[in-house]
């Protein structure tokens, strides 16, 4: 955290200090590798560091920080499982009880166009009671799996709407103080390349940047 903070911190005004602790299976328990067979690379700090190990990061990031920039805590699939909503909210509260700093809390929007749109609205509200700044950090918006060459019109409508839909409800549901702004995954549709959601039409763009429905 000192180097990397220390080394950036003239260009970073914010941070996101623990990404993705919430388990999605035990919604209320931290991420963990006890009795998993864990993959090249699959690590997990509070296996080693305990519960508490989110306090002990958030303190070291405020120490080498500068003293305006927020600290913020991230995870995914908050508006598909809302115990893992709470379970996120409450590990923030147990933070700041042990005398740690949380300026913010980020909802990775991995979407699609099937999204309950009543449970996007209920985590908007949920995290808006917090009083945190709250950010949208990877917003994408698929149709579901279907890859572009076989997406319909009527899809990309869908599509824009679930758009619409979020934005609108962000700027409904999370005070104006507290919004913190929206970081999109993917602004363009993703090549058949890419790694992760290869050739799906997740974005605003087209791949050759000419817009779609969901940029109007």
């Amino acid at each position: 955290i000192a180097g990397m903070v220390d080394t950036c911190k003239s260009a970073v005004t914010a941070w996101n200090v623990v990404n993705e602790p919430m388990d999605d299976a035990n919604p209320t328990q931290l991420k963990t590798g006890v009795g998993k067979t864990l993959v090249a690379g699959e690590f997990y700090w509070q296996d080693y560091m305990g519960y508490d190990y989110a306090v002990t990061a958030f303190q070291f990031a405020r120490q080498h920080a500068n003293a305006t920039d927020k600290l913020f805590v991230s995870d995914n699939n908050l508006e598909s499982n809302l115990n893992k909503c709470r379970g996120l909210i409450n590990y923030v509260q147990y933070i700041e009880s042990k005398g740690a700093k949380v300026d913010g809390i980020g909802t990775q929007m991995h979407i699609d166009i099937n999204t309950n749109k009543e449970n996007i609205a209920e985590h908007f509200r949920l995290l808006a009671a917090t009083g945190k700044l709250i950010k949208i950090t990877e917003l994408d918006i698929s149709l579901a799996g279907v890859k572009t060459p076989q997406a319909t019109s009527a899809q990309y409508v869908a599509q824009a709407e679930m758009y619409q839909y979020v934005l609108e409800k962000y700027f409904e549901l999370i005070p104006a103080v507290q919004r913190y702004g929206i970081t999109f995954w993917s602004p363009f549709d993703r090549a058949t390349s890419s790694s992760w959601k290869s050739g799906e039409p997740v974005g605003i763009w087209r791949e050759n940047l000419s817009r779609k429905l969901s940029y109007k």
